[in-house]
């Protein structure tokens, strides 16, 4: 049987690259990673039938190239506004959130209705909040960001812990995570 892809939708505005760490490791479960390995050792072969297809698009304000750490560029696949539908996952790092477009803001509100999981990275989640999407909901951040978060948007329960998971408006189960930077 062929599998569908898991559309991962990767959000992109100046973030820096650490935080998306997490989405090489997701990334090695892909057909291409497991084929890979298994040519050097065979040994993997058996783990091919576990593989997940997978398609990252890298969602910005424009397809022009954005800066990410250190001093390096990306270009974006794809922008708020061209018809991204069937996101299964989308992942925030942590952007400067004084710059983030309003596009990205009326995105996420969208988004947070059509997708079943949402993570977000380090200062990520703020950006999430920022839409308007977790008034109401449990959520943490970066632990040195945590009283900020606190005083500037006081409609989210802030927690002091590393997980947050929280269901609600999202169409599955909603997984907001911290690491601690």
């Amino acid at each position: 049987t062929t599998k569908t892809s898991l559309r991962i939708g990767i959000l992109y505005e100046d973030t820096q690259m650490t935080k998306f760490a997490g989405l090489d490791l997701l990334g090695n479960l892909a057909p291409q990673i497991i084929d890979l390995v298994a040519e050097i050792m065979p040994t993997i072969a058996p783990f091919k039938q576990l593989a997940i297809p997978m398609e990252f698009l890298y969602i910005s304000s424009s397809r022009e190239l954005t800066k990410t750490t250190p001093y390096m560029y990306v270009k974006p696949t794809h922008t708020y506004e061209n018809g991204l539908i069937d996101l299964k996952i989308i992942l925030l790092g942590g952007p400067n959130l004084m710059t983030v477009k309003e596009g990205s803001l009326t995105f996420l509100q969208w988004a947070s209705q059509q997708t079943k999981i949402m993570l977000t990275t380090c200062s990520g989640a703020m950006w999430l909040v920022r839409s308007g999407v977790l008034d109401g909901k449990k959520a943490s951040t970066n632990r040195m960001m945590l009283g900020a978060a606190k005083m500037v948007f006081p409609k989210v329960e802030w927690l002091d812990q590393r997980w947050v998971f929280d269901a609600g408006a999202f169409r599955g189960r909603t997984n907001l995570d911290c690491w601690r930077c």
